[in-house]
């Protein structure tokens, strides 16, 4: 009997392509559409990653300050990009102009102007999972704009089966992940399936809820987040990934 393939599926901000300054460059991008004197979003989200534990002390100076009297509506963020978003829109920012905001991030990424780098070690593990049998997919919210040059300078060019760009997560993951286990032959084993990355509801709750195990790279406490595995690094990880793809 030929046993069953295994679907790794992988995010890209955050799991394989770490660093913060994409997102930076897109609240750039977002305060150049507001007035000068409200633009409030990159100092914000420079907070924000900072982390829940990073004090903002009283005698620093006026950006900062600023930025903490905002942190307090973002709390319930996924990730930088959706508390930008979120203060962006609270400031009367249009969708449009969110939308230029972040393709012009991606040009800049694109462009190799923004630093980013991948987990150590991340192309060999792959590599091996792949000669062990194991597919892996990237199923990124990014649109097309950068992801194969980023996957080039990252060194990943080469060690994905299949790119999904443009998800739609959390609300456009079911569908995908249905459909990557049905080309598979895998739509009665979920258990094949395990998805990996930074953020419980928008990459792991929808893999979750089709009973597939999943891995989650947490940066910062999440404690909502019921994820088969978690590390605070991708590299932490890649000993239950293992195993996982070794079970009969």
């Amino acid at each position: 009997m030929t046993p069953l393939s295994r679907l790794l599926v992988l995010d890209f901000d955050g799991t394989v392509c770490l660093g913060d300054e994409p997102v930076l460059s897109y609240a750039r991008h977002i305060d150049e559409a507001l007035p000068e004197t409200e633009r409030v979003v990159e100092s914000t989200i420079r907070a924000f990653l900072a982390g829940p534990d990073a004090a903002v002390h009283e005698h620093q100076d006026q950006s900062a300050g600023s930025a903490a009297r905002h942190l307090a509506t973002l709390v319930d963020a996924a990730d930088g990009y959706a508390a930008a978003a979120s203060l962006a829109r609270s400031r009367g920012v249009a969708a449009a102009s969110l939308s230029r905001a972040y393709e012009a991030s991606r040009r800049e990424l694109a462009d190799g102007l923004l630093e980013t780098w991948a987990p150590a070690g991340l192309a060999d593990f792959l590599t091996g999972l792949r000669r062990a049998g194991v597919t892996v997919v990237l199923v990124t919210n990014a649109t097309a704009t950068g992801v194969a040059g980023q996957l080039t300078h990252l060194g990943l060019d080469g060690v994905f089966d299949e790119i999904v760009t443009d998800a739609g997560k959390p609300r456009g993951m079911p569908r995908i992940l249905t459909s990557l286990r049905e080309k598979h032959g895998l739509a009665a084993h979920p258990e094949h399936l395990l998805s990996v990355g930074d953020i419980w509801r928008n990459d792991l709750e929808p893999a979750a809820d089709q009973k597939s195990p999943t891995a989650l790279i947490e940066r910062f406490a999440a404690a909502e987040a019921k994820p088969t595995f978690r590390a605070p690094t991708f590299e932490g990880l890649y000993d239950d990934i293992a195993a996982w793809a070794s079970r009969a």
